[in-house]
């Protein structure tokens, strides 16, 4: 149980095998599902990650903060991801996951890196004494898989303001998990849209999906059937469509392959509305 980030590195560099753990709401399965046994270094007394930098252009967060305190200062800056991040686990989840520990455990249904990925926000990797930067949407390497060297752990996570936009235009983001439940439960598919717009025009996109194969992904092809055009049915139909080329998704006990293309569809069309036919939605809601 290290005290500092130097104490830290040091125990990983004489441990490479043991496990990181900060809330264990994941790890704690593997003991008490597939009864395995691993040594551990727990980070709770590291405050470096648990440190909150918000700078003019970026906030910084540190990797064993709480869900709980991500939330917070994430909807502080994108209110309409609120429902998403409260959606996460239950109360009690939020309360003791990490922000680091939701995206190293590399789940393709994990919630927060669908959002990462849509904010363009960068990991800050460490092993010993040296730093690097990686963009979250190359971390994720293949199911389960990352680009963590050995020795090496997420020390932060660092996200653009709101207020920043260099694109100059109206931005958005919009979140949305689709699960059997409403409150904790896994999500068959998880959507992020972060879109520059300029009037009904899209000026930019950032589209991440999770659920919808091997890894939390970015749907390029849509994003690009979107980019330049009047967001008008003409082109939802062609972004619905290149969302046919971007995923393959798999059938699982959560959702079928054929369902999962479906919601992602279908919420592209939801973000449409929302943006600019609200009161369809209001309509449809009260039917």
């Amino acid at each position: 149980a290290p005290k500092s980030i130097a104490q830290l590195t040091a125990k990983i560099a004489k441990h490479p095998n043991a496990r990181l753990l900060g809330g264990g709401t994941d790890l704690a399965l593997e003991t008490t599902q597939q009864l395995k046994s691993f040594d551990i270094i727990f980070l709770g007394g590291v405050r470096e990650l648990q440190a909150v930098k918000i700078g003019a252009r970026t906030i910084e967060i540190g990797a064993a903060s709480a869900l709980r305190d991500c939330g917070e200062l994430l909807c502080a800056q994108y209110p309409d991801v609120a429902e998403l991040l409260r959606r996460f686990g239950s109360r009690q989840i939020r309360n003791q996951a990490t922000l680091g520990g939701n995206i190293a455990n590399a789940s393709p249904v994990a919630d927060l890196p669908p959002l990462l990925i849509a904010l363009d926000a960068e990991l800050i990797l460490q092993c010993g004494a040296k730093t690097r930067a990686l963009p979250v949407e190359k971390f994720f390497r293949d199911y389960k898989k990352t680009a963590l060297r050995k020795g090496e752990l997420i020390r932060s996570v660092k996200l653009p303001r709101a207020s920043i936009d260099t694109a100059g235009g109206a931005r958005c983001v919009k979140a949305y998990k689709i699960s059997k439940r409403i409150d904790d439960d896994i999500s068959a598919v998880c959507a992020v849209f972060a879109l520059t717009l300029d009037g009904y025009r899209v000026k930019t996109a950032r589209i991440a999906f999770g659920g919808m194969a091997a890894i939390p992904k970015r749907a390029r092809r849509c994003e690009r059937a979107l980019c330049g055009r009047e967001f008008d049915r003409q082109t939802l139909s062609a972004a619905q469509a290149a969302l046919c080329k971007d995923f393959q998704p798999i059938s699982d006990v959560r959702a079928d392959a054929d369902y999962r293309l479906r919601a992602a569809q279908n919420l592209l069309q939801r973000l449409r509305l929302e943006l600019f036919e609200p009161a369809t939605l209001v309509r449809i809601d009260r039917v």
